[in-house]
Order: structure tokens, then C-alpha cells, then sequence
């Protein structure tokens, strides 16, 4: 008999040497950070922009992105695999 014992933790997955690249690190990496970056990056030119009304402006664009953010939580209720569009083979 081949397979998982009952009861028995599960193996420990590894990752083979050198199966991540440099490029690809680097796409982690970037992945990782961007979240962080683009609103650090966006703030400057935003006050250079409108001034005093910069929260104003960050807050009207929160709305939208809340909105998003809500419907995939409904669609993933209704179908869990509804939220990456690059799993549909799009």
C-alpha cells in the first residue's frame, strides 16, 4: 500500500535548489512590497497636487476599492474560486 498513513502528519514540502531564479526572486520581492510602496509613492505628489484637500482625495478613492473589495467577498461566498481571474483561464 502506497500512500499517506492515517493519523501521520503530513510530509514537509521543500523546494528544489535553484528553483527560484533571480527574476523570479525579484518578482516576489516586488510583489511583497508593492503594496506598501504605491501608496508611499502616490502621497507626495497628491499634497503637491490638491493641497489640504489630499485626505479628502485619498478618502473619495478609498470608496471605490472598499466597493470592489466587497463584491468579490459576496461573489467568493457564492463561488470560493471567484476571486483570482487568472485561475478561469482568462
Amino acid at each position: 500500500m502506497n500512500g499517506p498513513i492515517p493519523g501521520a502528519p503530513p510530509e514537509q514540502a521543500e523546494l528544489e535548489r535553484g528553483a527560484i531564479t533571480f527574476p523570479d526572486a525579484v518578482v516576489i520581492g516586488l510583489a511583497a512590497t508593492s503594496p506598501a510602496y504605491s501608496p508611499a509613492a502616490v502621497i507626495g505628489p497628491v499634497v503637491a497636487l490638491v493641497g489640504v484637500y489630499a485626505p479628502g482625495v485619498l478618502l473619495a478613492s478609498f470608496v471605490p476599492m472598499l466597493l470592489i473589495a466587497s463584491a468579490f467577498s459576496s461573489l467568493n461566498k457564492v463561488d470560493p474560486a471567484s476571486g483570482p481571474s487568472w485561475g478561469r483561464g482568462c
